[in-house]
């Protein structure tokens, strides 16, 4: 097992250091790919990179999560069984120098000398010890060597030949059954174990000196040191693969919200991020997106604003330039064809006929100049609470006589429909041109049909700059005709001024209707088809 374990050590320690080389080269790879993108950096600017790297600061984060304790733990798992190797070698150093003393006292009762039984004791005796515990001993007659197996050592000097001091007084002087401390030959410390010896009465001490167990523990050490160090590189290198891995896990929806941010800055508003995860970064993407989405919108609406703005100063110029020549060119081919019957002189049918179309075509001029003021105008609202049915069945009215026989007209509105908050003239104008264009889309016979009913909706798009959305429940206008229909371009820009789908007219109908439903806090909406129809949706809060 033991050899088994050493193997397993061996071959982790080959796996650690391929993946700590990996680890070093895929961290250095992912630090200079994210500063390659930027303009070439010196070595403080990589500094500022590698502070203000969020990927950067969670990895060395979750690395340091896990390198610090594994590192106590490492520390302590070390201090501890080196302690243990140290007591057990303390234990073995105990029960060595007591077996010595156990020999020599009994080589000294052999000796039957009395007195003089320890003073007999030679080296020779010392080297038979010396074999029965497989480490060199030396016997101290109190404070004097007596006898050793290790002579040389004492010739030379390299020891002393009195007895150590901290062994005299802890063995002497204390009176303590076994002694065990620190000693060295030179600049090689070994640890040293003594203990009395009594033999006819006379006192002595005899110590080991344990080179060979210290050499094995400094080995077991070294291995321990060696394994703990694997074990702790190991843990760290799975530590930093395991942070690498969350760390991109983590910034990567940062970054790609960054990257899109970015992207917003320079005006592309159409960026977005795809949710990946299902947690706080999932929300902050969502909410992201529906920034990116508002400021679009927004974006639109302001454009769409400063064009109504642009357009509105020219309707406001144009609808002056026109309605000032009107009044004297009617007044003068009315004054003309006047002056001619007073006098008994009718026009001519050529000249008369000219003055009629004079006199249509400036009230022709005149209608189109009343709708350049009403687009340029800016009405305010007077809501009121109002029964859509009585005033959906006012505007109808008066094209019920006039279209009898070419075009159906059918209302289909509930009489208990709740009332709305609208201004009804306001409200009443949008109608009005919504069914005049429809008309004009069915130039031969046809069916309009204007419905009302209350119905759920979603939450709907804000009506106007500064209102609320519609949610919930709404009431639903819906004005269908079965006329040409439009193609989706076009109904895209129906309700855009000075558009118009007709070879005459000045495109601001339904961009009146569409101002005047927004002022009462409706949406309004197209459907339409070439070849089969067009519906227009007008949502309105309920009261």
């Amino acid at each position: 097992v033991i050899t088994w374990l050493g193997h397993l050590i061996n071959l982790s320690e080959l796996v650690l250091l391929a993946g700590m080389l990996y680890l070093v080269l895929l961290v250095v790879s992912s630090l200079f790919s994210s500063i390659a993108l930027r303009t070439p950096a010196s070595g403080r600017a990589l500094l500022r990179e590698i502070r203000s790297s969020f990927y950067l600061k969670l990895f060395f984060a979750f690395v340091a999560s896990v390198v610090v304790p594994v590192t106590i733990l490492a520390i302590a798992t070390r201090t501890y069984f080196a302690n243990q190797l140290l007591a057990s070698a303390d234990e073995t150093a105990a029960r060595t120098v007591t077996t010595a003393q156990r020999l020599v006292e009994d080589y000294a009762t052999l000796q039957q000398r009395g007195a003089s039984a320890l003073t007999a004791i030679d080296d020779q005796i010392m080297v038979l010890v010396r074999r029965a515990i497989d480490e060199d001993v030396n016997l101290f007659d109190r404070n004097r060597l007596q006898a050793t197996s290790a002579r040389d050592l004492f010739a030379s000097r390299l020891l002393s030949m009195r007895t150590p001091g901290d062994v005299y007084r802890s063995v002497v002087l204390d009176r303590l059954p076994t002694f065990i401390g620190d000693e060295q030959i030179g600049a090689v410390p070994f640890r040293l174990a003594a203990a009395p010896v009594t033999a006819g009465g006379r006192e002595g001490v005899v110590t080991v000196a344990l080179t060979t167990k210290q050499l094995d523990i400094e080995q077991q050490i070294d291995e321990l040191d060696r394994r703990v160090l694997s074990g702790a590189l190991l843990f760290s290198l799975l530590g930093a693969a395991l942070g690498y891995w969350m760390a991109e896990r983590i910034a990567d929806p940062v970054n790609r919200l960054t990257r899109a941010t970015r992207r917003i800055a320079r005006g592309d508003l159409d960026a977005r991020i795809a949710a990946t995860s299902s947690d706080e970064l999932r929300r902050l993407v969502e909410d992201f997106n529906q920034m990116a989405a508002d400021l679009k919108r927004q974006r639109a609406e302001l454009e769409r604003t400063q064009r109504l703005e642009a357009w509105a100063d020219m309707a406001r110029q144009v609808a002056h330039d026109i309605k000032n020549p009107l009044t004297p060119i009617q007044l003068s081919a009315e004054h003309a064809r006047r002056v001619n019957v007073d006098r008994g002189r009718p026009l001519s049918p050529v000249l008369d006929d000219c003055v009629d179309a004079i006199l249509t075509q400036v009230k022709l001029l005149r209608q189109i100049s009343a709708e350049f003021s009403s687009f340029a105008s800016s009405p305010t609202a007077r809501p009121e609470p109002t029964t859509l049915p009585v005033l959906i069945e006012e505007v109808v009215e008066p094209y019920r006589a006039g279209l009898a026989g070419r075009i159906e007209i059918h209302v289909d509105a509930a009489p208990n429909l709740p009332p709305v908050t609208i201004d009804r003239t306001l409200f009443a104008r949008a109608l009005t041109n919504i069914i005049e264009n429809a008309l004009h889309a069915m130039p031969g016979q046809g069916r309009l049909t204007i419905a009302a009913r209350v119905d759920a909706v979603a939450a709907a798009a804000p009506a106007a700059s500064g209102s609320s959305p519609i949610s919930g429940s709404a009431v639903v206008v819906e004005i269908t005709d079965t006329g040409v229909g439009m193609d989706p371009e076009s109904a895209s820009k129906i309700f855009e001024p000075y558009f118009s789908t007709k070879a005459t007219g000045t495109g601001l109908g339904l961009t009146i209707a569409k101002r005047n439903v927004e002022l009462n806090g409706g949406t309004i909406d197209v459907r339409s088809r070439r070849g089969s129809g067009t519906t227009v949706t007008i949502l309105l809060p309920m009261t």
